[in-house]
């Protein structure tokens, strides 16, 4: 039986990559950091926006003021992208329906608060998520073990939670690895097959994907009635 569904909005519900690595050099370029984008993806990608700029500015030199004010560029860039609108990945919308009749939804996210309540409430699923945590609300780097801990903590609070009875849908090696140390089955969606190798299991697509096929997929028993 599946305790519950831990997932990424960047990436699952919503495909923001693009958006994340041009806001991320578009700042780096006006504040005059040169950064090789084809080093985004092994040193940026999934990570939220403070540690994207950490990483890129730190291979240039250590600034902490640098890297807040290109953090700052980036986040700033990026909501404006959000406010413009945005389409739901294909198949989404419905497993979010199915898996509420089963278990309860939490958001678990490198993005901050600010973004992600945006996006929920643009695409009328707060009310869907029994719990949301983002980089706001833990210390340190994001995405991390705590946070999955985190949505473990806040789901308990409704009923008795098994880590390795949670899946969590993420886009990211950082998230299928902060998941993977807190205990929680991962299903990794629209990676690179080197990616996927770290997850318990991957997709490619979310359209027409029942509950019963994700939970098989990450290795959780499903509960068969007579």
């Amino acid at each position: 039986m599946v305790d519950g569904v831990l997932l990424d909005w960047e990436g699952v519900l919503v495909d923001t990559g693009a958006w994340r690595r041009d806001s991320l050099l578009r700042a780096l370029a006006d504040e005059g950091v040169h950064f090789d984008p084809a080093a985004y993806d092994e040193s940026c990608r999934g990570h939220s926006v403070h540690g994207a700029a950490a990483a890129a500015v730190g291979l240039a030199v250590s600034d902490p003021t640098l890297i807040d004010l290109v953090a700052l560029r980036a986040q700033r860039d990026f909501a404006a992208h959000i406010a413009q609108g945005f389409s739901l990945t294909p198949g989404a919308a419905r497993l979010l329906a199915l898996a509420q009749l089963r278990a309860p939804i939490a958001v678990v996210t490198a993005a901050g608060r600010d973004e992600t309540d945006a996006v929920l409430r643009l695409a009328d699923l707060h009310d869907s998520c029994a719990a949301v945590v983002t980089a706001d609300d833990v210390p340190g780097e994001a995405p991390s073990r705590e946070q999955y801990d985190k949505a473990l903590a806040h789901l308990s609070r409704r009923r008795p939670v098994r880590a390795d009875h949670l899946i969590a849908l993420t886009a990211t090696l950082p998230s299928i690895r902060a998941a993977r140390a807190a205990g929680v089955r991962t299903v990794a969606f629209g990676v690179p097959a080197h990616i996927a190798l770290e997850a318990d299991a991957s997709l490619a697509s979310l359209e027409g994907i029942s509950m019963d096929e994700l939970a098989t997929l990450a290795g959780i028993s499903v509960e068969r009635h007579a």
